[in-house]
């Protein structure tokens, strides 16, 4: 292990956890408590142990045969913390000044490499805390399992008179960092559930420290007690470091660092500032002259270059698939199989669901092809799903995305707009109906923007004519009215300046169809949307003030609940409609009336023109 002592590294902190421990004999008793000082002495050096040689290696797309240990190809990843940014190494110092962190970044940012390797260096730096590392997607196995039982099982199988009761009693006294590693790979129906339960742990252990990654989610926001750090994009000396560590066929990767230097890393600075998509213009780079300049493009690309090639330490190497599918039949497989997981928020899969998935989707294409073959090339042709414990998971969950983005605009379902809104909310926050709008617009549009623009409109026409119309807008996209502090920037002497404190809004925690529509077509129409916001009157903030006073000195939690109106006082109703809160609202209406009409005569004036050209 690296000349690395768990057992002399762990003795010291399991000793001192003890010792602690002996002041609250009278808690629980003597004689359970030296129960608990063997288990621990025994199942906690041997969990260490195990979990370094588990985490200190993985596979990935270019290792794809044998776990490496992350040392040689990882670059440590900085993050942002109110504008400021922080190294890995002062984020470890940070760790047990702040206790309870949230680091969030986007798709193939790194995240579960970055906890790995906090992992890693609280032990090799002795930190003298102990670190319990949950992979948050196993829980999607566990029928109703909690988080502190799942702990439990994970030491029990190593001493199994540990108990709960032991471990709950042994997080009471500190000394422990809990590391839940991908939030948003919990299915969706669940992650209220562990929502509640990590902030019950956060609340009943004070003295423990918990760092949670996930991709952006909206609920950490009410997440009083934590900090949330953001991952930074690589800088260009960053992703050449990266790209140097790299094993691969070195003529190819020098002329790639080359390019990359040269020119590569600013034109493609979306995918070559992220690691996994950074990995795959390497990939994909031996291929193709050009990078494409869109997404969809750009995995499409990365897939054929799996599909067609198999080790990269070998120059054009290729595997014989099992399967002996063409592509075309191979992709509409894959996609098949991508959206009946993804329609069941299934990331990670047990061997029987997993085959269930895949029986489903060779029927559905009318393919005829033997399933364990075409498993085995996931597997090891294609190499984009790797075996995961007992069960199995994509090498990286975009590409989970892409194929279901790619079934839903090549899909011909009778039933598509209930497809393609069953699709977009299973997580609003994934990027499937921004690359099915890449892939093809016209299809995404017609089928599903134009409907829910019709029944957006429809739900909000003559609301704010009614009693409390202003109120009840604002209830149709938010639960609650609320302040956010904004930080600003250092100025010159490094000082930070006073944060303004403004108005904000709430989400609903398990999603609202007009608030997470409204941000998909925000993402698509970005720039007609800010035209139009900058060409009306910007809004009066004159009782902002006013109402932010209210907030913070009246209302429960610092917060105005949208839940109940009848609830709300008559002088905060004012103060809501004085300060225009609802305007924002309004014109988001105003705004897709317009983008509804465009839409229309567009798509109106395309089918008369292919008419008029192929029929004459």
């Amino acid at each position: 292990m690296n000349d690395l002592n768990i057992n002399e590294i762990t003795a010291s902190v399991v000793t001192d956890l003890c010792s602690s421990m002996l002041k609250g004999a009278k808690d629980i008793g003597r004689e359970t408590l030296a129960k608990l000082e063997v288990n621990l002495g025994v199942c906690l050096p041997k969990y260490l142990e195990r979990s370094y040689e588990r985490y200190s290696k993985t596979k990935t797309l270019l290792y794809r045969e044998r776990p490496v240990s992350i040392k040689n190809f990882y670059v440590r990843t900085d993050l942002v913390l109110e504008f400021r940014t922080i190294s890995e190494q002062d984020f470890l110092t940070q760790i047990k000044t702040n206790k309870r962190i949230i680091v969030s970044g986007t798709a193939g940012s790194g995240k579960s490499t970055f906890c790995k390797s906090i992992f890693i260096e609280v032990l090799e730096k002795k930190m003298g805390v102990i670190p319990i590392f949950v992979e948050l997607r196993h829980l999607n196995s566990e029928s109703n399992r909690s988080l502190i039982d799942y702990v439990v099982s994970m030491l029990s199988d190593i001493e199994p008179s540990f108990d709960r009761q032991q471990l709950e009693y042994a997080l009471s006294k500190g000394r422990f960092l809990l590391i839940f590693d991908g939030f948003d790979e919990i299915n969706g129906d669940r992650r209220f559930v562990y929502e509640k339960e990590i902030i019950e742990l956060s609340n009943k252990y004070h003295k423990i420290l918990i760092l949670i990654s996930s991709r952006p989610d909206s609920r950490f926001s009410s997440w009083e007690e934590f900090y949330r750090y953001g991952v930074k994009p690589l800088t260009k000396k960053k992703a050449l470091n990266l790209i140097g560590q790299l094993e691969y066929d070195q003529e190819l990767k020098d002329k790639f660092l080359i390019a990359l230097d040269e020119n590569l890393y600013e034109d493609h600075e979306s995918f070559s500032s992220n690691p996994l998509l950074l990995t795959m213009m390497l990939l994909t780079y031996e291929q193709i002259a050009e990078i494409p300049n869109k997404i969809h493009l750009f995995y499409e690309q990365a897939f054929l270059t799996l599909f067609n090639k198999h080790d990269s330490l070998k120059s054009l190497y290729k595997r014989k698939s099992c399967s002996g599918l063409p592509l075309d039949e191979f992709k509409k497989v894959l996609s098949a199989f991508c959206v009946l997981g993804y329609a069941e928020k299934a990331y990670y899969f047990e061997e029987e669901k997993l085959f269930e998935y895949l029986h489903k989707a060779i029927r559905i294409c009318g393919v005829s092809v033997d399933v364990n073959d075409f498993l085995s090339d996931l597997l090891d042709s294609v190499c984009i799903m790797q075996r995961d414990g007992l069960g199995f998971a994509f090498t990286h969950r975009s590409f989970q995305e892409y194929f279901t983005a790619l079934f839903l605009v090549t899909n011909a379902s009778a039933q598509k707009y209930e497809v393609f809104d069953k699709i977009f909310f299973v997580n609003t926050w994934d990027s499937v109906m921004s690359m099915a709008y890449d892939i093809n617009s016209d299809i995404v549009e017609q089928v599903w923007i134009i409907p829910r623009l019709q029944n957006f409109i429809k739900d909000f026409t003559g609301l704010i004519d009614e009693e409390d119309g202003c109120i009840k807008l604002l209830r149709k996209m938010y639960c609650a009215i609320c302040i956010m502090e904004d930080s600003i920037e250092d100025d010159e002497d490094g000082e930070g300046s006073n944060a303004n404190i403004g108005l904000a809004y709430t989400f609903y925690k398990e999603g609202n169809d007009y608030a997470s529509f409204f941000a998909v077509t925000h993402s698509i129409y970005g720039d007609e949307w800010l035209d139009f916001y900058r060409s009306g009157n910007q809004p009066s903030n004159k009782f902002d003030d006013e109402l932010v006073d209210v907030i913070l000195n009246d209302c429960h939690n610092q917060r105005i609940s949208l839940v109940d109106i009848d609830g709300i006082p008559e002088h905060i109703k004012l103060l809501i409609v004085k300060a225009g809160c609802h305007d924002s609202v309004v014109r988001r209406i105003e705004f897709s009336r317009i983008l509804l009409e465009r839409l229309r005569l567009k798509h109106v004036a395309k089918s008369a023109d292919i008419s008029s050209l192929l029929l004459g």
